[in-house]
């Protein structure tokens, strides 16, 4: 750089993001956290969500400008045209939305506000629906890009909706390499909080209560391997999410059933994830099928090896032998011998765990990502500005 020279700021811009969500998990979280590195980034960004989710009450906390909308299904008229008056009212450069559910909305207050406003979607979730009917022809046809965040999902982005190759486009999911960094971290501290020994050979499970996340997989795996390895130890955060307490109720009792009071530990909903990735010896991730799986580079970015299902967007981040090694999903007998795999071979864990970070650093960094997102958004707005 010439002496004097003033570096060229990067383009800030106005952006409605939307996560229409009553639930908590991956999808809102993310959709939380964007908004907020938005916003810290230097754009003017707001967040439609549902009144009073668990979404709009950590908006709140992280005091994010929020546009409170009762959405809870897909067509929405009345809504829409609300939603429309804001859009006339402050002007945005584009729409963003988190979840796919609000696609009708969104394109309704488009439409309603008559203006040309550049609408992205982030593909979370894989659908088996094909959307290729005139309603959804119409709908897609006023999306300007697909983030999926795997390359499973763009596949299936590709087979079920009428978007182009050229539309779809993969940004993975990715971590805060600095707050998830062993170096900053006391590795004790939680073991002590819930009286696990040191000397404990920890299995870790990360992920809210929900029917396909492998909880009772776990169990079963270890109710076999605790008779051979009487140092095993567990410890399961999370909560259930809406709906979904039956079911966290379930997966307890069974624990119970299964004799496992004293190698299970329940910690519940955890914000200080960090420290609780690096008290693990190993991460257990048995879900039945993921579109990406957040905690696994969480995990991997704390130098944790991974014991992982090889299911959809899981095969973006998992290199198996390398990072983690991966079970089939559903097989509680499969899961164990992953799990004794690493539990017998106390270097392998170390070189994984090593390698795991290596590849989150180079793959999954937060700041590599709201880069390349800011720069699709740039990409976005030039397409649209040409094509007028």
């Amino acid at each position: 750089m010439f002496p004097g020279v003033i570096p060229a700021m990067p383009p800030t811009y106005a952006i409605l993001r939307s996560c229409f969500s009553r639930s908590w998990g991956g999808l809102e979280i993310t959709a939380l956290e964007t908004t907020a590195l938005l916003r810290d980034r230097g754009h003017r960004v707001r967040l439609a969500c549902v009144p009073e989710s668990r979404l709009a009450r950590a908006a709140a906390e992280r005091d994010l400008a929020t546009i409170p909308l009762a959405v809870t299904g897909y067509a929405h008229p009345m809504l829409a045209a609300r939603l429309a008056r804001e859009l006339r009212a402050r002007p945005v450069d584009l729409i963003h939305s988190e979840h796919s559910r609000d696609l009708a909305t969104l394109v309704g207050a488009i439409r309603i506000s008559a203006r040309a406003i550049p609408l992205l979607l982030t593909k979370q979730m894989g659908s088996y629906i094909m959307k290729r009917d005139l309603l959804h022809r119409i709908t897609f046809a006023h999306v300007d890009r697909v983030l999926a965040i795997s390359d499973v999902l763009r596949k299936n982005v590709l087979e079920t909706t009428p978007m182009p190759p050229e539309k779809v486009t993969v940004l993975h999911h990715a971590v805060d390499t600095e707050l998830f960094s062993p170096a900053r971290v006391d590795r004790w501290r939680v073991r002590r909080e819930f009286g696990i020994p040191d000397e404990a050979i920890l299995v870790g499970f990360v992920g809210r209560f929900s029917p396909g996340k492998g909880q009772e997989e776990l169990l079963a795996a270890l109710q076999r391997l605790a008779p051979r390895h009487p140092r095993l130890r567990c410890l399961i955060v999370g909560e259930a999410s809406f709906g979904e307490k039956e079911y966290e109720q379930q997966v307890r009792e069974r624990a119970a059933r299964l004799g496992l009071e004293g190698l299970v530990t329940f910690a519940g909903f955890r914000s200080d994830i960090p420290e609780v990735m690096a008290t693990f010896d190993i991460f257990a991730f048995p879900s039945h099928a993921e579109a990406f799986g957040i905690v696994l580079i969480e995990a991997m970015a704390m130098e944790r090896p991974v014991v992982s299902t090889d299911c959809d967007g899981v095969l973006d981040i998992v290199e198996n032998g390398v990072t983690g090694v991966y079970v089939r999903p559903r097989e509680a007998a499969s899961l164990a011998r992953g799990l004794e795999t690493l539990i017998a071979d106390p270097p392998l864990r170390a070189r994984m765990g090593t390698a795991g970070r290596e590849r989150v650093l180079r793959m999954f960094d937060q700041q590599k990502r709201m880069e390349r997102l800011e720069a699709i958004y740039g990409e976005v707005l030039r397409e649209r500005a040409a094509a007028v």
